[in-house]
């Protein structure tokens, strides 16, 4: 028989907590919440209006009050409240969720006498993965920060930078503040974990702290050397991927020695070099001499710099390379490296189908630092305004004489040359990356009025009678390409719910493109409910700008199908509700680019509104994922090798500024609303169209103000993380294989925080590359 033996349940003692909660007059809540017994503890916080649960935060933000001596603890929570919800609500509490344990003291709303206390931060430190950091602090000067990894000083920062935080809640301000990115010393990838704290130079802690594990040359490696299962080196591959290091680009001399490019394979190639100038040849000469190819044949043609002539080219294939089967074209002073070459020969030995190939170059400062030109796989666009792959390149005897033929009379009309006959085609122009040569010192401004002259010319030759303007470059000339504007029917399309503020600036900005293309605009509202909003959505048609009304939860992707769905017009812009424009030709000048027929989408150059950059192109593979590029730099910086000045492609663009074909999207099946009702629409609908063959094409020439997400919020939050996670696991499933190879990023640059911010350590795959379209894979609903 069994016994059953009563037992009296213990309540569960609550915890004694220290907590504290206050309002500020700006309609910030804030508070603390900590476990004295259990420092480690981090809550979740219920904020209530008269006993209802409003909002949820987490305490895990900087507090002075609940950190200990080293300042490590984070119990801090801080969040806005309209100012219309407190004016109609009489008291204000917090309470530890699911304890239902108050936090701090209840607020009388109507009689607040409660102290004042801000504990919003006022910095922020991330670790990128690696030996990478990132941050930001809330000061108007620039300031030099102290690293301090595992109680040691490693490491200074400058924030010479700027970000824009803030802006994610309704009625929070947002400001611009000064930002930073350092790397710790390579001893530190050790494979344990560091701890890192910043603080200023006289001894002041920044508030914010990480802590980080790297490992030499990433997880895969140190298994490769210390042995290991082939699922364990899996995982480390993983790991890698997800967590990548990088080094900083002033340690790119270092950088080269620790990662030497492989020797390639012999060839049998027969070369012939052509060097195109007088001044510096014999410094081109000298290093021919050291070449580890020695098949090869020189000459060099008299002339200024980046100036040739076409008939002593022709009588030097002719008379002193009769066998060469391939020939390097180099502007005189160019340093060839040992193995310059043996990598081309070896490049077309592997690629008998490419018609030319470029490689990376060097660049040599007066303070004598090493410093690398990265280029992307050949990118037609970035070509037309930056010639930056005409100073060194290796051509097909056959083709190079056929271009001769037109009398090219400079390097830049040589290269575009090749193109004459077949236009904008990538496919058989080849990348190299890594260094073949340190490129000399020329005059930038000659070069921009030659490159002006060239890619005109060779527009002209495609029966295109395009303007080329030429401007200043910092490494290399720079030219506005102006194609002629072909009028069609174009249809802003522009999503909103409620914010007629947001709404009516945006309408107001863009009228003058508007009238200026003659376009039309459609408003999509996605149950706007406020009545001034939806009186503001009734009066819009007496202005000549049509409405349509789509009700259910938000899905960009599905709001922008149903338009596409409803317009007969030629061309789609899509823009967001928080756009404000600053000029009135940015519209033509993304319209301009679509007369190109193999070009599916334009993107224009997005800034917030204190102008630090929000979007220049979308590069993919940063933390296995996308980043909006050259975020860490303000409107009117040039942009890593001048990419903020010229024209260029991408893998993908932003939809919160996109002009693309209406028939483009439909034969793509427009945007994927059942995988990306959100996120990534964008990203997977630019990476469908260059899968079609279409080029993807960013223009900073069309410039406008995007206050990212303050319509809709962060997709950071805790009640849009799940959703957002779920996006960005279907696009590495899809898309996996391009995020590990973006042909417009360069695999020797880092692949963690801002693109073009660093060195990837180690580097991805150098082999020789295409631009070739994507191959997406096959997703069923469900998986």
């Amino acid at each position: 028989m069994t016994r059953i033996i009563p037992v009296r349940k213990l309540p569960i003692a609550e915890p004694e907590l220290v907590s504290r909660l206050a309002l500020s007059d700006d309609g910030t809540v804030s508070g603390f919440v900590f476990d004295p017994q259990a420092p480690e503890r981090r809550f979740t916080v219920d904020i209530l209006l008269d006993g209802l649960v409003l909002k949820t935060a987490h305490a895990d933000a900087f507090a002075p009050e609940c950190c200990g001596q080293d300042h490590s603890n984070t119990c801090g929570f801080a969040i806005i409240i309209d100012p219309d919800l407190l004016r109609a609500a009489r008291h204000l509490s917090a309470r530890v969720a699911n304890l239902e344990t108050p936090i701090g003291r209840p607020i009388d709303l109507e009689n607040n006498n409660a102290a004042s206390v801000d504990l919003r931060p006022t910095g922020k430190l991330r670790w990128l993965g690696g030996l990478r950091f990132q941050g930001w602090i809330d000061s108007e000067a620039a300031v030099t920060l102290e690293a301090i990894v595992d109680g040691e000083s490693v490491a200074q920062a400058r924030t010479a930078g700027w970000t824009h935080i803030g802006g994610e809640a309704v009625g929070e301000a947002s400001r611009n503040v000064r930002a930073f990115d350092f790397h710790v010393p390579q001893r530190f990838a050790d494979g344990r974990v560091h701890r890192i704290l910043l603080r200023r130079e006289d001894g002041e802690q920044i508030p914010a702290t990480a802590v980080f594990v790297a490992f030499p040359d990433g997880l895969a490696g140190l298994i490769d050397v210390v042995g290991g299962y082939e699922a364990e080196r899996l995982r480390g591959k993983l790991y890698d991927q997800l967590i990548p290091a990088s080094l900083p680009l002033h340690d790119y001399a270092d950088w080269r020695d620790r990662f030497p490019l492989p020797e390639p394979q012999p060839s049998s190639l027969r070369l012939a070099i052509v060097i195109a100038g007088s001044d510096g040849a014999q410094q081109t000469l000298s290093t021919l001499e050291t070449q580890s190819n020695e098949n090869w044949t020189a000459g060099a043609i008299d002339g200024q710099p980046l100036l040739i002539d076409s008939d002593a080219m022709l009588e030097f294939l002719q008379n002193a390379a009769p066998d060469a089967s391939h020939v390097v074209v180099a502007m005189a002073g160019v340093a060839l490296e040992r193995n310059a070459l043996a990598r081309i020969a070896a490049a077309f030995d592997a690629h008998p189908d490419a018609v030319a190939i470029y490689g990376d170059l060097d660049f040599l400062a007066d303070d004598g630092r090493l410093w690398p030109l990265a280029f992307p796989a050949f990118d037609y666009e970035r070509m037309l305004e930056q010639g930056y792959c005409a100073l060194l390149f290796a051509v097909r005897r056959d083709a190079l004489i056929a271009t001769l033929g037109t009398r090219p009379d400079n390097l830049y009309r040589l290269f575009n040359g090749l193109l004459d006959r077949t236009g904008p085609q990538q496919a058989d122009f080849l990348h190299l990356p890594g260094a073949l040569a340190t490129m000399p010192v020329f005059d930038r401004a000659k070069a921009s009025r030659l490159l002006s002259a060239a890619s005109r010319l060779h527009l002209r030759s495609r029966g295109i009678d395009a303007e080329a303007t030429e401007q200043r470059g910092n490494f290399f000339p720079a030219v506005r390409i102006r194609r002629p504007f072909v009028r069609h029917r174009t249809t802003v399309i522009i999503p909103t719910r409620d914010r007629v503020s947001m709404l009516r600036t945006c309408l107001d900005s863009i009228a003058p493109a508007i009238k200026r293309c003659r376009a039309d605009i459609l408003v999509i509202d996605n149950d706007s409910a406020h009545p001034e909003a939806i009186g503001f959505l009734a009066d819009l048609p007496r202005r000549g700008i049509r409405t349509l009304r789509i009700e259910g939860p938000f899905n960009f992707a599905r709001l922008n199908n149903r338009a596409a769905a409803e317009l007969d017009t030629d061309i789609l812009c899509f823009l967001n509700n928080d756009i404000e424009a600053v000029s009135d030709d940015w519209l033509e000048e993304m319209l301009a680019r679509l007369v190109e027929p193999d070009v599916g989408a334009v993107g224009a150059l997005l800034t917030l509104p204190g102008g630090v950059v929000q979007h220049g192109g979308v590069v993919l593979g940063m933390n296995f994922s996308v980043a909006h590029a050259c975020t860490d730099r303000v409107s009117d910086d040039p942009g890593f090798l001048d990419q903020l000045l010229v024209a260029h492609e991408c893998s993908a663009l932003t939809a919160a500024c996109l002009a693309t074909r209406r028939s483009d999207y439909l034969a793509v099946g427009g945007m994927d609303e059942s995988r990306f009702a959100v996120a990534f629409n964008d990203v997977d609908y630019c990476l469908r169209l260059r899968e079609a063959g279409k080029r993807i094409v960013f223009t900073p020439h069309a410039k406008l103000i995007h206050a990212e997400s303050v319509s809709r919020g962060s997709d950071a939050r805790a009640d849009r993380r799940d959703r957002f996670e779920h996006e960005l696991n279907l696009l590495r499933a899809r898309w996996g294989e391009m995020l590990n190879d973006d042909p417009t990023y360069n695999p020797q640059l880092s692949r963690d925080g801002v693109p073009y911010g660093g060195l990837a350590w180690p580097p991805g795959p150098r082999n020789p590359r295409y631009n070739r379209p994507p191959r997406g894979h096959d997703l069923p609903l469900g998986f």
